[in-house]
């Protein structure tokens, strides 16, 4: 009796979370742009501006989300300038490795286990990037390839980091995968 009622139990259990699951892809893909840390759906309210720009410094200190026009998902990043261009940043572990071992590293490792979107953006570059919820900017994303100013980017962002782990401190650069970061340039689009 007990057999049969704990195998009850399982089988509720297996469909509660399939149907949690369910629930949150169909969210994550009707919703207007990110939903905190997971990826959302293309946007649907912001004022869309239509000069290029090519000075992003005013969106530094501002919440960032973009969309992959090509692929409708949008995301929370961010990004960081050097010599008065602005770079999105995709973390594959260069940072997020080197945090202490607890809570936040588990979430960040299961995130990269399914994160995609820099392989979009090399595929298909163009972006929508929404700033403080409100204005949304054409932009086009470009991997860097230059190992010298990967290796420039790549100081500045623990710089970053290390300022924002204060007073917590930043491990060395992981040897073993995942131990990536990836710069994406951001180029005015029409």
């Amino acid at each position: 009796m007990v057999r049969k009622g704990l195998k009850y139990i399982g089988i509720f259990m297996a469909v509660a979370i399939t149907l949690a699951v369910i629930a949150l892809m169909i969210t994550q893909r009707v919703s207007d742009g990110p939903i905190e840390m997971l990826q959302g759906g293309p946007f649907k309210t912001g004022e869309l501006v239509e000069d290029p720009v090519t000075d992003w410094s005013f969106a530094l200190e501002e919440e960032v989300q973009f969309e992959l026009v090509g692929f409708g998902t949008s995301r929370t990043a961010g990004f960081i300038m050097h010599d008065g261009v602005a770079y999105m940043t995709c973390d594959l572990g260069f940072i997020w490795n080197r945090l202490e071992p607890g809570m936040t590293k588990r979430i960040l490792s299961l995130i990269y286990t399914f994160k995609r979107w820099h392989h979009d953006a090399v595929e298909d570059g163009r972006v929508l990037l929404r700033v403080d919820g409100e204005k949304i900017y054409k932009t086009n994303f470009v991997k860097v390839e230059d190992p010298e100013l990967n290796a420039i980017l790549r100081g500045e962002l623990e710089q970053l980091a290390r300022g924002y782990l204060a007073p917590a401190e930043l491990g060395p650069p992981p040897e073993e995968p995942p131990n990536d970061v990836w710069f994406f340039r951001m180029d005015p689009r029409m």
